[in-house]
């Protein structure tokens, strides 16, 4: 609609000024093709595709193009806590059990370590209750555990939480493969979130033996008795508030808790909606350390102004642990359980997001719901996750992130990109790429629009003022598709700035085209015409051919200047090295070259109708031309001092 006012406008202002239909048809059709940036989505494209190759040695692999330009825009990045902010190395430190807490040392999951009881090294066949727990603990997993000899590092396969009662029960001194033929499994109840436990039946002592292991607060209320190694007892009230409070206590130290429970003696199976009445042993307390990158991406994200929240599936106090370490957790910051998500409208939901920074206990259900609710305020969301049941809220998010190494083929498929090494600082690192990317299309733009105004206000005011067409039309085509071809393609490879990081991102509104690169356009160029039609007024009286040819040239060296005006906002191009975008420097100059043999070989001069021109001509049109710089340093100095 623009293009088609701007040219009917030219084309009236050219009647009304005695210019023939024919030769006004002819250039506006031309300067049409120039004001329409047609070379815009390939261009686009090259800037997207080199974000997406800096990204893949950020180990982050994007699967949707479009999805580069949404990283740098992201205002919340909500993040499971295993494997994104931690190592996916669980590891079982405590064991309660009987009034003791054990603590467990080890290093990743080597099956070795010791055993300390109140600070002293212990030997476990000493303690009937440990070797219980480990016996227990190798009840209920199927995950394996493995040595490759090749790295000389123990790897799991299954389960992270139930590798870590493997490793466990290995460290006490039972061997998996030797339980398994001793006591073989004869059912098993898999992990629910809803019920929140995983339950086991195996053949031991010719009975069946019913082992659960899952979150305290659950296993507890289906719990009537308590074992010790002397007997067991009935579970009063006043001793389930003592184990909630062992539970809490290790929960505030960070550890993931997880209860286990036994029956001795039941039926082979079980209905998930009817257990028997357990009788609690003792709790697990299981920790992840914290990837060591997590704090100063933390950093990085706070000065970006971007915000992050965790979801998770452990309880408030775990996570709310894990927050305060990883420097989520700020002073007056909440934390919201599933339960009580499920007990809020949307409203009161959208009303507690702004101050709550973790989210515990939750399923997949609860995250779906809880993206909707900032997409439904205007923020622009990312949302990490790897299993099966995340895949609704990884397509609901802006962007879903999938995990690499530990995420599902449903994940990855429902995602935007992929984090290949599981890591939140890639995420950030991404996001950084990203606003680079939004940065460097906007260099593009502002460099294209402007030259092409530069052109429609030459020839519109030629027509204002009487004066000639200062352009042909094959002279404006060669401008847009030869000069602006190679500059705007060199532009697009600007390495990213400095301090993108730093302070609150520009997001963009409707339209890309903020109230800052309008300025910047027109002050780019309001120079480009004056400068173009005032060397052209000095020949076209005496020589049309020499003053369309200065019109060109003049145009051109404006453009050249202008493409090193756009590599940056703010910074003075004397301040930045030239040599930190070769494809421009190498663009400038074949442009250069370019322009030559228009107004110096006969076949050029035939197609563009130009002339050549003298040493002092160049002398005159250089300096005219870079005025435009002189016009942006003027306009830099005074927005870095936040005068304008």
């Amino acid at each position: 609609v623009t293009v088609a006012v701007i040219s009917t406008s030219l084309i009236v202002l050219g009647v009304f000024s005695d210019k023939s239909l024919e030769e006004m048809f002819t250039t506006v059709v031309a300067l049409s093709v120039s004001i329409i940036p047609e070379g815009l989505p390939i261009v686009t494209t090259l800037v997207l595709a080199t974000g997406v190759h800096r990204m893949s040695k950020r180990n982050v692999l994007v699967k949707r193009l479009q999805a580069v330009e949404t990283l740098g825009q992201t205002k919340i990045i909500a993040v499971d806590k295993t494997g994104t902010l931690t190592r996916n190395e669980m590891l079982i430190q405590r064991v309660y059990t009987n009034g003791n807490i054990f603590e467990i040392t080890g290093s990743g999951y080597e099956p070795k370590g010791d055993i300390r009881l109140d600070g002293k090294i212990i030997d476990p066949l000493n303690h009937p209750e440990l070797l219980f727990g480990g016996r227990i603990a190798a009840f209920c997993v199927n995950a394996r555990l493995s040595f490759i000899e090749e790295t000389s590092i123990w790897k799991i396969a299954g389960d992270p939480t139930e590798a870590a009662m493997l490793v466990l029960s290995e460290k006490i001194g039972f061997r998996h493969e030797t339980l398994e033929k001793e006591t073989p499994k004869i059912f098993e109840l898999p992990f629910d979130y809803q019920k929140k436990y995983h339950a086991t039946i195996r053949a031991v002592d010719g009975k069946n033996f019913l082992t659960i292991v899952g979150a305290p607060e659950t296993v507890l209320l289906l719990c009537k008795n308590i074992w010790h190694k002397d007997g067991i007892e009935v579970l009063g009230e006043e001793k389930k508030k003592e184990l909630e409070s062992v539970f809490h206590n290790l929960a505030q130290g960070g550890f993931r808790v997880v209860a286990y429970a036994i029956n001795p003696d039941t039926e082979r199976s079980v209905d998930g909606n009817v257990i028997p009445p357990l009788t609690f042993v003792g709790f697990f307390g299981m920790s992840d350390a914290l990837r060591g990158e997590v704090k100063e991406a933390m950093q990085r994200v706070r000065a970006a102004d971007m915000r992050v929240v965790m979801i998770t599936g452990d309880h408030r106090l775990t996570a709310q642990a894990i927050a305060k370490e990883a420097d989520i957790w700020r002073e007056g910051d909440s934390v919201l359980t599933g339960e009580e998500i499920d007990k809020m409208p949307d409203d009161e939901l959208a009303e507690k997001l702004a101050r709550t920074s973790v989210f515990a206990r939750v399923t997949p259900d609860h995250k779906l719901r809880i993206i909707q609710a900032y997409r439904k305020q205007g923020e622009i969301v990312a949302m990490t996750g790897d299993g099966v049941n995340d895949a609704p809220s990884l397509v609901a998010a802006d962007l879903g992130v999938a995990m690499g190494k530990i995420g599902t083929e449903v994940a990855k498929e429902a995602s935007d990109i992929v984090l290949l090494d599981d890591n939140f600082a890639s995420i950030v690192s991404a996001a950084e790429e990203g606003r680079g990317i939004y940065k460097t299309i906007k260099k593009v733009i502002l460099y294209l629009f402007s030259t092409s105004t530069g052109e429609v206000l030459a020839i519109a005011g030629a027509l204002v003022l009487g004066y000639p067409l200062p352009l042909l039309a094959a002279q404006i085509i060669w401008l847009n598709f030869v000069t602006d071809g190679f500059l705007d393609v060199a532009l697009a490879m600007e390495p990213k700035e400095k301090g993108l990081m730093q302070g609150k991102f520009e997001r963009p509104k409707k339209w890309i085209v903020d109230g800052l690169m309008a300025q910047r356009m027109f002050l780019m160029a309001l120079p480009m015409a004056i400068g173009t039609l005032y060397l052209f007024k000095g020949y076209f009286e005496t020589d049309i051919t020499k003053a369309l040819t200065i019109s060109l040239t003049t145009l051109a060296v404006f453009q050249w200047f202008n493409a090193w005006n756009c590599r940056s906002e703010s910074k003075s191009i004397f301040q930045m090295n030239p040599l930190s975008n070769k494809f421009l420097v190498g663009a400038t100059v074949i442009v250069i070259f370019l322009q030559f043999a228009a107004l110096y070989t006969p076949f050029l001069q035939k197609i563009l109708h130009t002339t050549p021109l003298s040493l002092s001509e160049w002398l005159i049109i250089i300096p005219i031309a870079g005025s435009i710089i002189l016009v942006e340093e003027i306009r830099k100095f005074f927005y870095r001092r936040k005068l304008i």
